[in-house]
């Protein structure tokens, strides 16, 4: 704006002829009113412009406020109730009801079947077979029997021939294993 003014001046310095110099000056005045005009109406929407900018931000500042004192409300219920739970020692209340005698051990049920299972492959699946055809036939021994072969097997006092093979079959089997074990084979 400025720039056209000063052209416009520039030109009226430099002169112009006598006869061209009114109607030079009638345009450089209507050019000077139509910059004017120009300038109002660009100097309204900078106006307009700059107060929008100025209430977004007026705005914006008012929720960031807001939401720091929303922050600081709940720290402060945070802070307060951990102080409560702090305070507050817990009652543990302890109902004391007579205990029923148990009679019978409690084991987990182990299947006798699934252990089985490695047996079978020289045993038979009904511990019919003499294993590797040196064994005895398993099959009907009872459950006492039973356990004390394998127990025999595991700390090697027992079995012949048989003994380096047996030995590693049943050296990580617990004693619940053996049991549920024999009792298996001696129903079979």
């Amino acid at each position: 704006m400025k720039i056209l003014l000063s052209a416009t001046l520039a030109l009226l310095l430099l002169g112009c002829s006598s006869e061209q110099s009114s109607s030079a000056k009638e345009e450089v005045t209507q050019s000077v009113q139509k910059v004017a005009e120009v300038t109002k109406v660009v100097k309204k929407e900078v106006e307009v412009t700059a107060k929008k900018a100025v209430e977004k931000t007026v705005n914006l500042v008012e929720e960031s406020e807001n939401i720091v004192a929303k922050k600081d409300a709940v720290v402060k219920k945070t802070v307060e109730s951990k102080k409560v739970l702090v305070q507050k020692p817990t009652k543990v209340v302890v109902h004391k009801k007579p205990v029923k005698e148990v009679t019978e051990p409690v084991v987990a049920k182990i299947n006798g079947a699934k252990l089985f299972v490695k047996c079978a492959s020289c045993h038979g699946q009904n511990a019919e077979k003499k294993a590797l055809n040196k064994s005895n036939i398993i099959k009907g021994w009872s459950t006492d029997k039973t356990i004390t072969a394998i127990n025999g097997y595991k700390d090697g006092s027992y079995g012949s021939s048989m003994k380096g093979v047996m030995k590693p079959q049943v050296a990580k089997l617990t004693k619940a294993e053996v049991q549920a074990l024999a009792e298996y084979i001696s129903k079979l």
